[in-house]
């Protein structure tokens, strides 16, 4: 895949420009309810965020954060509405890198212009580790043991996905081209239904948030392989991380908020300064290591570069793995957590 990062990089730096302008004035600013539009189902970990930042935002801003579930097709559907709805800050949405780094680089057509649909209103929160979880079936206690297995018994190993082009399917591109072996890739709708298929023992290998993977890992019903990223996961330090295989592809989930393109600059920095009052809050702070995640503060600007340097990593790692464009389905599984 050629990975032709002028037509697929966001233009976050608009919301910057924007801010600089200043020409919009919205004094009064909110004067009723917000919806914030999640392109994942509810009960999920981007929905948990939503929910919290959203009743720390309403705080501050005088008005609720209403959430508005609308799942499917790799997050194209609820995108697609967010770009469409007006442009006078009542419509925001919330995702993860999956709808603005992935699918631009996935799909040839898309609902949306993720290229200028959007203005970044800032970052939320980041994931430094998630985890390799497998089932007390699979004959491996390590990470070197998986991968032997594998090469002893090809596409013998089963992992779950949340389809293709999701996190967990390029992490076992990665893991399987960096190790030379072959695994055999199931999707499934979402984080939840896969983390159900590798507690059943319905697949071999699941990818998981720390959270959710440590209640079932510590009542011996899953065991821990590896965690992702280059540095181990502080609360589990005797997990090695992929990093240390040359493993990781360095695709680390992030979660932003934002608005439809040409939201008024005064209601974006607005918007920008009650998240992160919301993100940097001991109550978000808590919740964001219960969950063994970090804030992720600052200005429009800042968090476009961070989206910069996460896509054009993320065109690197699908051009080394062979992943190339396809048109965008009507509907595919929801590729999110």
């Amino acid at each position: 895949m050629r990975a032709d990062l002028t037509k697929t990089l966001p233009l976050m730096t608009a919301s910057a420009l924007a801010l600089a302008g200043g020409a919009a004035q919205a004094d009064n600013f909110p004067s009723k309810p917000i919806r914030v539009i999640v392109s994942t189902s509810p009960g999920g970990l981007t929905d948990l965020v939503a929910r919290t930042v959203g009743k720390l935002m309403g705080e501050g801003l005088g008005q609720s954060l209403v959430i508005d579930n609308r799942p499917g097709a790799g997050t194209l559907i609820g995108m697609s509405a967010c770009a469409k709805a007006p442009a006078d800050g009542y419509t925001l949405c919330l995702t993860d890198n999956q709808s603005l780094v992935f699918n631009p680089l996935l799909f040839t057509k898309l609902p949306y212009d993720a290229k200028t649909g959007f203005m970044a209103i800032g970052g939320v929160v980041r994931t430094p580790n998630d985890v390799i979880v497998a089932h007390p079936s699979v004959p491996a206690e390590t990470f070197r043991g998986l991968m032997a297995h594998a090469k002893a018994k090809p596409e013998a190993v089963s992992f779950a996905t949340w389809g293709p082009g999701s996190v967990p399917a390029i992490y076992y591109a990665w893991i399987a081209r960096q190790n030379g072996v072959q695994m055999t890739p199931v999707p499934y709708k979402g984080s939840a239904p896969s983390f159900l298929a590798v507690n059943s023992g319905e697949v071999n290998l699941a990818f998981s948030s720390l959270a959710l993977a440590k209640p079932a890992v510590e009542a011996g019903k899953l065991k821990m392989v590896a965690v992702t990223g280059t540095q181990r996961a502080p609360a589990f330090p005797q997990v090695p991380s992929l990093g240390e295989f040359n493993s990781d592809p360095g695709m680390g989930t992030f979660w932003g908020l934002y608005a439809p393109a040409n939201t008024p600059a005064a209601v974006v920095s607005r918007l920008n300064a009650e998240l992160n009052k919301a993100v940097t809050s001991p109550a978000f702070k808590a919740f964001a290591a219960q969950n063994y995640m970090e804030p992720l503060p600052g200005t429009p600007a800042q968090y476009a570069s961070h989206l910069t340097q996460a896509q054009e990593q993320a065109a690197r790692t699908f051009k080394e793995i062979g992943i190339q464009p396809s048109d965008a389905p009507s509907d595919t599984p929801a590729a999110g957590r």
